[in-house]
């Protein structure tokens, strides 16, 4: 059998090892991953998105290409779909079959990144910034969408737009075009 001062040392290296994932944002919670590959309008790949589950919320992780340098509007919407699809006035887009934001809390409103679910729509999320070489990355923690139960991403889409999100017009922020897509899968 160990000596106690064996044992005291192995259990405190366990406790310090636990407290150092805890203050790293730990991600692996026995919970699925999710991931989606961006596509352009063309289908080709110009990035992705990952999304995982951390204590109090979850991990977003996007890198893209291709984009005009600036601020890029980015939700989760409620189709897993990155088909051409009407928009709200019926006119065929790209990307339009990924339908409108997801809405779990039911709340019918375009709001910001921070808003509850029953204030704003659960796909309402920060922006991404494009650098001028087309190369744009976020890395950011949200409390909007989980990846089981009614605010789950799994089986959703994610679009990241042509324009900044205003986080106040309906039903979008006057993001513009569609200009990224990809669905949500584990």
């Amino acid at each position: 059998m160990p000596s106690k001062a064996l044992r005291s040392q192995a259990l405190g290296g366990v406790l310090a090892g636990t407290l150092a994932l805890l203050l790293t944002g730990c991600t692996d919670l026995g919970q699925p991953h999710a991931r989606a590959d961006l596509i352009d309008t063309e289908g080709k790949i110009t990035g992705n998105v990952r999304l995982l589950p951390e204590i109090g919320g979850t991990r977003v992780l996007v890198e893209v290409s291709g984009l005009k340098p600036g601020q890029h509007g980015m939700h989760i919407h409620v189709n897993p779909s990155c088909d051409p699809g009407p928009d709200p006035s019926g006119n065929t887009i790209p990307f339009g079959a990924a339908g409108g934001h997801f809405d779990p809390g039911d709340s019918g409103n375009h709001d910001q990144p921070t808003t509850p679910n029953d204030q704003g729509h659960g796909g309402d999320l920060p922006m991404i910034t494009v650098g001028t070489n087309g190369r744009g990355s976020a890395n950011f923690k949200t409390t909007k969408v989980k990846m089981s139960g009614a605010e789950s991403v799994l089986g959703r889409s994610v679009i990241i737009h042509a324009d900044p999100d205003d986080y106040a017009t309906d039903p979008a922020g006057n993001t513009g075009a569609r200009e990224r897509c990809g669905i949500f899968r584990s």
